[in-house]
């Protein structure tokens, strides 16, 4: 691509030289941008050299919450980028929102950097600083992305207000709708910005977030100090909780016993390959062969069947039952040993947890098939198409049982249904991102439950 020369005439066509046009305006806005970058360093320098054991003490109490000794060594042991992540929101925040507690009088950090004693800032470095401190953090939720450009955020905490477009090169490109952070707006000349500090969350932590956020401002002003200190400090003990506590996995449970569910493999040494074969093709209840495999299976109360066990012969004379639970793999050992018991003896049994790495990568994907993303992105809609075609009149365990249709009838419920199909068009996004191609289009349900979808 040609370069315009300093003294040629600017492309702009203003009629000046380059260098005293558009190459002038560029190279005042890289001095800006660096007067910025370089301020709250600065200030962070100054704060620690005159008040150390002031910040000190604000960060321990008033950000970490006075955590205990367990609590600060989880946070110690941090991995690297979430340390990093970690030490410029606590930077951002002593900036923006600490107190000091100096000659016994609490003083806004915010005011003592841009006080006349405070330290040296170019204009374009203390204006930064003087915008950062005017918003206080949110909690918004991504309804839109254009990758390496902007996000289109829908605040959640006041969700009356209209969304808003920040201009934002890097988060861009990995966030999709859907996904839930704390954060700063920043009003700049030419638009909203995040101002640097992020604090993710997971769909269902954001919202829990929210919701206790919205439980302690109950009768309290929005434009308060007070608003600040309770919306900042939840988003930040919330954030930190789930970097040093994550929440177990939760268990699994077979939905038609109620068991664990917990892969077991029994292995026994067959005798006698034929009369194995013959007693278990007598069984009513036994389907298969020894070239497939066999399955038993049980029926339900409701006219549904389920399979209580596979049982694969293996070339070396070994039979592999898998059952899904333990308690499942234990009758199905005493029912085999009560028919074919002269036929074959027990060796061994292997417990795998369905959340254990070894269980994961048995699941595995494996190499896709010789078919063109269009075709089986066709495909793969047309099967979530059919799975989710009576979707709205299933009972989901996340709705307390009931069907979507039936939830909607309560305002709690309603929103309870929203939340989830936002939810599924996350996760689409998500993936989408990933793996390419288009999300799911999950707008069949909402026009079946006549919900009104947030664009």
């Amino acid at each position: 691509m040609a370069t315009t020369g300093r003294n040629e005439p600017c492309p702009c066509g203003s009629g000046k030289k380059y260098k005293k046009c558009c190459l002038l305006k560029k190279d005042e806005f890289a001095s800006r941008q660096r007067e910025k970058q370089s301020a709250a360093p600065r200030a962070l320098d100054w704060l620690s050299t005159r008040y150390p054991e002031e910040v000190a003490e604000a960060v321990h109490y008033d950000f970490f919450g006075d955590p205990d000794e367990e609590e600060m060594q989880a946070i110690n042991e941090l991995p690297p980028h979430l340390q990093e992540m970690l030490q410029v929101n606590i930077g951002e925040w002593t900036l923006a929102d600490a107190y000091l507690e100096i000659g016994g009088e609490r003083k806004p950090v915010h005011e003592l950097i841009l006080s006349s004693g405070g330290p040296l800032l170019l204009a374009a470095g203390r204006d930064w600083l003087r915008r950062l401190s005017e918003n206080m953090l949110g909690l918004y939720e991504v309804r839109e992305s254009r990758p390496g450009e902007s996000l289109r955020l829908h605040d959640l905490l006041r969700p009356e207000q209209p969304d808003t477009w920040v201009a934002e090169r890097s988060a861009s490109q990995s966030l999709v709708r859907g996904n839930i952070f704390g954060a700063r707006l920043v009003a700049q000349d030419e638009g909203w910005v995040l101002s640097g500090a992020v604090y993710p969350f997971s769909r269902d932590d954001g919202l829990a977030c929210r919701d206790e956020i919205l439980y302690e401002m109950t009768g309290t002003d929005w434009a308060s100090e007070i608003a600040r200190d309770v919306i900042g400090g939840q988003i930040g003990l919330h954030w930190l909780d789930t970097l040093i506590s994550p929440l177990p996995l939760p268990e699994l449970v077979d939905a038609s016993s109620g068991e664990p569910i917990l892969g077991t493999t029994d292995r026994y040494r067959v005798s006698d390959r034929a009369a194995l074969a013959a007693l278990l093709a007598e069984q009513p209840d036994v389907d298969g062969d020894g070239d497939e495999g066999w399955v038993r299976i049980a029926e339900l109360d409701d006219g549904r069947s389920r399979i209580q066990a596979s049982l694969t012969l293996t070339r070396k004379d070994i039979l592999e039952v898998f059952c899904r639970t333990r308690k499942l793999a234990d009758e199905s050992r005493a029912w085999l040993e009560r028919i074919a018991g002269q036929t074959l003896r027990h060796q061994s049994r292997e417990l795998v947890d369905p959340r254990s790495p070894k269980a994961l990568e048995a699941i595995a994907p494996t190499a896709p098939p010789d078919i063109s993303p269009e075709v089986m992105a066709t495909i793969v809609h047309d099967y979530l198409r059919k799975h989710y075609a009576n979707w709205v009149d299933e009972k989901i365990p996340a709705l307390g049982n009931k069907t979507p249709r039936q939830a909607i009838r309560s305002a709690k419920g309603r929103q309870a249904v929203i939340e989830l199909l936002e939810s599924y068009e996350h996760l689409e996004a998500r993936q989408a991102r990933d793996q390419g191609g288009q999300p799911f289009d999950f707008g069949f349900l909402w026009e079946q439950l006549g919900l009104q979808r947030n664009l």
